[in-house]
């Protein structure tokens, strides 16, 4: 247990000195559901947030200052959602960790359901040597698979 605690210090610690934030898991799915609905629509607003997340709109009120405070987000005057570029960046790298990890299990037979909740646990943790090497076996196993 003090292993994964100690892992979990220093990817806090890494993330902290690549986007100059410190680093939760809440706004890491916060940012990655952002970017979700921005890829399916135009404008953000906490209210969609809110309901794709399955939270109150106070929670996301809170979050969103959070995330305003360290420069990863800003409303315009319509009160619409965006990402600075620390948080696009921020936020693409997370999503990036929790679609190849997603792809990952269910590579391995793990049902999609199961697959994305457990990514969505798994991506907060891991280091990027870690997801180099997973996104490296992936695209591996990948290729094999197309060639059958």
């Amino acid at each position: 247990m003090q292993l994964a605690s100690a892992n979990e210090n220093l990817q806090k610690q890494e993330f902290k000195k690549e986007f100059g934030v410190e680093k939760s898991s809440s706004s890491e799915d916060y940012l990655k559901c952002i970017l979700i609905l921005r890829n399916k629509k135009d404008f953000v607003r906490s209210k969609d947030i809110a309901e794709e997340m399955g939270v109150t709109k106070p929670s996301v009120c809170n979050a969103m200052k959070k995330l305003k405070k360290q420069n990863m987000i800003y409303f315009d005057e319509e009160g619409y959602i965006f990402f600075t570029d620390e948080g696009r960046e921020a936020a693409e790298s997370i999503y990036s960790k929790h679609t190849l990890l997603s792809r990952l299990l269910r590579l391995m037979g793990v049902n999609k359901d199961t697959a994305d909740k457990e990514a969505c646990l798994m991506e907060h943790t891991i280091s990027d040597e870690t997801y180099e090497h997973i996104n490296e076996f992936v695209n591996m196993e990948n290729k094999q698979q197309s060639k059958k």
